[in-house]
């Protein structure tokens, strides 16, 4: 059976069932082959069937699914048809969903310690970026009571692949982004700005149109691979250049405490191990086929991809400077986080380890070396 398929039908009928009917949540459904509990779940994903997080949701649920041998079932919802974007941690909490993807990008009052990863040119590596997030959640008593507060249990944190900048033409120099105006996200808006760009918090599936419109010239905080085969932006802008800026947000699956604590443990462990190993590190055959047609679609546009220089990278970092870790480390104190030096260091300390024994090579870096 093939269960990708399947799943992405399920999400069309699933679009038109939310619509018809109100749902609840978890709910158990009766007895397993032997008696045993058995739990209906519901996902919600505002990222399309295509995409490589929903590719790794679908291998994550079916590992779960025939491990358990029909005790847990998990239907997907994909493109916000459950839950909007930005409300996936109000309906894990609610009930609406069981799971949900959801960013700590999207929540900083609600965790702003985990805002860590908005800092742009701190994380490099994407692998790294969510193993250290994941450690820190297993390890961290300051970090693991944010999820907590809300209810919610963290499943496992997914990268977001180094940040592109895409435009109509060439920019490979720091001084190109002066004048543009672009989409960015998160504290990226303000590096932007800081550049002498013009930042434009636009979603990322309004920057096609904005860009054949005319309303932006370029875009950034979005990875090749969901660029090219989720929003087709080589259509718009044949460039794509790595400014070697980093990973500066992540994805967390979370799925609702009680819905959590009401699992056996047989069934918690289950789905522990899928998370390692969907996403242990940034690779698998779904992942490896997504980042090959990530290469051939690029080419097949006439997508020219390129990476800056360590120096034009340098001079972008000089002129962020602190300036955005400071803005977060004070953003976090006024949400109430304590000792935002002492977790700070704590994060910079995982992370360079976690960075050491990643072999991660960015998209573009993977294309050009083809």
């Amino acid at each position: 059976m093939n269960t990708v398929k399947k799943r992405r039908g399920l999400a069309v009928a699933g679009t038109l069932l939310a619509a018809a009917m109100v749902v609840t949540g978890c709910s158990a459904s009766g007895g397993g082959a032997e008696g045993e509990e058995t739990f209906d779940l519901t996902w919600t994903s505002y990222t399309t069937p295509e995409g490589y997080y929903s590719m790794a949701m679908d291998e994550w649920i079916e590992i779960v699914e025939e491990r358990t041998e029909g005790r847990v079932t998990i239907e997907p919802f994909y493109m916000g048809s459950l839950c909007a974007t930005m409300d996936g941690l109000a309906c894990t909490k609610d009930g609406r969903a069981d799971i949900a993807y959801t960013s700590a990008a999207f929540h900083p009052a609600e965790f702003p310690l985990a805002n860590v990863v908005t800092v742009p040119f701190v994380a490099k590596d994407p692998v790294a970026q969510t193993a250290t997030a994941m450690s820190l959640y297993n390890n961290n008593e300051a970090y693991a009571a944010e999820f907590k507060a809300q209810g919610v249990h963290a499943l496992y944190f997914a990268p977001v692949t180094t940040s592109i900048l895409g435009t109509t033409t060439e920019a490979s120099k720091f001084e190109d982004l002066n004048g543009l105006s672009v989409r960015g996200t998160a504290r990226m808006l303000k590096a932007l700005e800081m550049a002498g760009a013009n930042p434009s918090a636009i979603a990322v599936s309004e920057i096609y149109e904005s860009i054949e419109n005319g309303v932006i010239d370029a875009w950034s905080s979005t990875g090749l691979e969901s660029a090219i085969t989720e929003w087709n932006l080589g259509e718009v802008t044949s460039h794509m250049t790595d400014t070697q800026s980093g990973s500066f947000i992540n994805v967390v699956a979370i799925m609702n405490d009680e819905v959590w604590n009401s699992l056996p443990e047989d069934i918690q462990q289950i789905m522990l191990e899928a998370s390692e190993e969907v996403w242990g590190g940034l690779s698998g055959d779904y992942l490896d086929a997504i980042f090959t047609e990530t290469c051939d679609r690029a080419e097949e546009q006439g997508v020219e991809l390129s990476v800056w220089s360590d120096e034009e990278t340098a001079k972008w970092e000089a002129a962020v400077g602190d300036t955005l870790v400071n803005d977060w480390k004070a953003e976090a104190e006024a949400a109430g986080a304590t000792d935002v030096e002492g977790f700070y260091a704590d994060y910079l300390a995982e992370l360079e380890t976690a960075t050491e024994e990643s072999d991660y090579v960015a998209p573009v870096e993977y294309c050009l070396s083809r």
